[in-house]
């Protein structure tokens, strides 16, 4: 702590020197420009003076000088130097006797005092005109700056993005780093945004950065709270409470001018402004999803009620005639019963699996049982299981020579492959080939599943993974509510892979996945 203090006084100590030092070279300039003025002005008097002018235009010459000289230098204390300057020239070289500062005549010390008070008020008067019209300069600068700034806001989307663009147009206007950083309502970082170097690090003012958080009243470098900290912290506050912090620091650890200070302070409302508007829109947008997810549990309820009535309908119909005419139904007769009974409650458990997963991932629930597992074990499983419901459909299997590993969880992958292959039986005419096929493309591993029926039209691509989707294609038998593509990317996705489709031509649909390999 001694080290970085003395470290911080040498610091200091530097600036000051380096202030002093320029303060020095400003005012050696400033008394060069002053004398190259009034000894153009005497030469041009000497001259008129030789010529017999009258000594009223050779006070108005060195006037002159006096106004141009208070004009560069922008100083009450240069004015009133360059006044005495041009008295005491023009006594010297123009009033008798000659070369001396003495006077004959003392009606010419009314002249002095008139020439001494005309050259300070009107120097004075060009000065503060001068600084008046810089000083309506930048109050249109702010104002026109403060417009393209509101501008800018009105068109933000995030809250990240307003950090980054409030950041960036106060840095600009000011010249200076800047942090904008906002806070949650529990006080911990929501998100913020730096630009220009690192200042904001230091223990100092990140202690500056959470006093003014939580104090809500500005402190740091120009302030006697937190003094010591190389930027000046602002807060940035709203009707519901504190919302976040602006830090800005000039370059050569300047102090903010009042002008800059009232910019910022300006600015800061504007940004508060675009932060609650953010928090009623997100406020918004989860009521709007709410409201969706409501909307679709009530139109899944529905589909539920509807493809489900349809084969219980079969099952009960089925069980019923079985039990009344048992005696009088011969053995093929009833196997074929007790299959369409064992076919229509199988379809029910794999929608209400699929339907149950689908809750699951909707509500963040799945847990992931990552493991190394042979990518051939997984797609033989899940053609025996399809198997073993359907006979009146080819299916058949290409795999790579090569044994891959891949490691996901087994169990679900196994599931895409199902509602895959389940997709492309309801969506194909008995006797159609599916084949799936595993293989790898640069460091992902490819599963396929691809049949050749009648294909998707074109514009129903797009919509195939949009739950509740069910495409219009006329095949007989055809069961499903829409889930199964819809779940197959959802799992696919927790395993940050990508699932697509596409047509197969000339007949029929590619569905492809892609599971990235774990690099060792």
């Amino acid at each position: 702590m001694i080290i970085g203090k003395g470290i911080k006084d040498k610091e200091q100590k530097q600036h000051i020197k380096r202030k002093n030092k320029k303060k020095r070279v400003d005012a050696v300039k400033k008394a060069i420009t002053l004398v190259i003025i009034m000894l153009l002005c005497t030469l041009i008097s000497m001259a008129f003076f030789q010529a017999t002018v009258l000594h009223s235009n050779i006070v108005m010459i060195y006037l002159l000088g006096i106004l141009s000289f208070s004009y560069l230098a922008e100083g009450y204390l240069y004015s009133l130097f360059s006044s005495v300057c041009g008295v005491l020239l023009y006594n010297f070289f123009f009033i008798e006797p000659f070369y001396t500062f003495k006077v004959n005549n003392p009606d010419y010390f009314i002249t002095f005092f008139v020439m001494f008070i005309i050259g300070f008020i009107t120097s004075m008067l060009t000065l503060s005109i001068k600084r008046e019209r810089k000083h309506v300069e930048e109050r249109e600068k702010f104002i026109s700056s403060l417009y393209l700034i509101e501008k800018k806001l009105l068109n933000i989307s995030s809250v990240e993005e307003l950090a980054k663009v409030s950041a960036e147009e106060i840095s600009e206007q000011l010249s200076a780093d800047v942090l904008v950083q906002f806070f949650d309502s529990k006080g911990d970082i929501l998100c913020g945004y730096r630009k220009g170097s690192d200042v904001f690090d230091g223990k100092i003012d990140q202690a500056a950065c959470l006093e003014a958080y939580q104090s809500g009243s500005s402190c740091g470098h120009g302030t006697t709270l937190f003094a010591d900290a190389k930027a000046y912290y602002i807060p940035i506050i709203s009707q519901e409470g504190m919302l976040g912090v602006i830090g800005v620091s000039l370059p050569g650890n300047e102090i903010l001018s009042p002008e800059q200070r009232s910019f910022v302070e300006v600015v800061t409302p504007q940004i508060s402004v675009v932060m609650e508007r953010e928090k009623i829109t997100g406020k918004q947008q989860k009521a709007q999803i709410e409201v969706q997810k409501e909307r679709l549990r009530s139109d899944m309820l529905r589909s539920i009620s509807h493809d489900f009535r349809t084969p219980l309908a079969g099952i009960m119909g089925l069980a019923s005639t079985a039990l009344s005419n048992s005696d009088k139904i011969n053995d093929e007769t009833k196997k074929s019963f007790f299959q369409s009974i064992y076919d229509d409650a199988e379809w029910l458990n794999e929608l209400v699996e699929n339907i149950l997963q689908a809750t699951r991932f909707e509500e963040g629930k799945v847990k992931l049982n990552m493991g190394e597992e042979a990518a051939e074990e997984i797609i033989s499983d899940a053609i025996n299981h399809v198997k073993k419901l359907v006979n009146r459909h080819n299916i058949y299997f290409k795999m790579p020579e090569e044994i891959i590993l891949i490691k996901v969880d087994g169990i679900l992958i196994r599931q895409v492959i199902i509602n895959l292959i389940n997709n492309a039986i309801n969506y194909t005419p008995e006797g159609s080939d599916i084949t799936v096929s595993l293989y790898r493309e640069a460091d992902k591993v490819a599963f396929e599943v691809k049949d050749n029926g009648a294909g998707i039209m074109q514009d129903e691509l797009e919509h195939a993974f949009e739950r509740y989707y069910i495409s219009n294609t006329k095949i007989k038998n055809k069961k499903g509510m829409g889930l199964g593509l819809s779940l197959c990317k959802s799992i696919v996705e927790a395993h940050n892979g990508t699932i697509s489709i596409r047509n197969n031509i000339p007949h029929g649909t590619i569905v492809s996945f892609y599971i990235p390999e774990e690099k060792e």
